[in-house]
């Protein structure tokens, strides 16, 4: 049976926005520079990062799956050695290079499954010292045609919640 939007066994006109599908916001980004600043997130292998810091060398672990070899990418390009072994991946530089601050892709990661996301993420300096760096879980996903999301978690969009912040009663 297809509902009033064409879909087989769907939902039906369930948006005030009726059949369309809901406007982009929150989720996964669409490249590394939409990343917030001091982030790493994993998309299809590729490890796209977005720092303020230049990249001395980086080391996290893949949470929910392996990897088989790292390559490419602007540590490759800025000449570091880099190594995914197990569920560990370790980059630096033997000759003292590094990867400028800004967004890309770091490395790309031939998976031996799928991830969950990384932990246990250590980044450095060009001198060794270390700078926090965090893997982006993504952004709360759009609940209505306006693009709101519901940013304190008590379901109601916020572009209607009159308590942002606080959970309504």
């Amino acid at each position: 049976v297809y509902d009033e939007c064409g879909i087989c066994n769907g939902p039906g006109a369930i948006y005030e926005c009726g059949c369309e599908e809901l406007p982009d916001g929150g989720g996964a980004p669409d490249e590394a520079c939409d990343l917030p600043t001091n982030t790493l997130y994993l998309s299809d292998g590729a490890v796209w990062y977005n720092v303020d810091t230049d990249i001395g060398g980086f080391q996290w672990t893949i949470d929910g799956t392996t990897a088989s070899s790292a390559s490419g990418g602007d540590a490759a390009a800025a000449g570091f050695t880099v190594q995914a072994a197990g569920s560990t991946v370790l980059g630096f530089s033997f000759t003292g290079g590094f990867v400028p601050a800004g967004c890309g892709t770091l490395t790309n990661l031939a998976l031996v499954g799928e991830s969950t996301g990384f932990s246990g993420i250590v980044f450095s300096t060009t001198v060794g010292t270390g700078f926090d760096v965090i893997y982006f879980e993504g952004g709360d996903e759009v609940c209505d045609c306006d693009g709101n999301i519901d940013e304190d978690g008590d379901g109601i969009c916020d572009g209607v919640d009159d308590c942002v912040g606080e959970y309504d009663e």
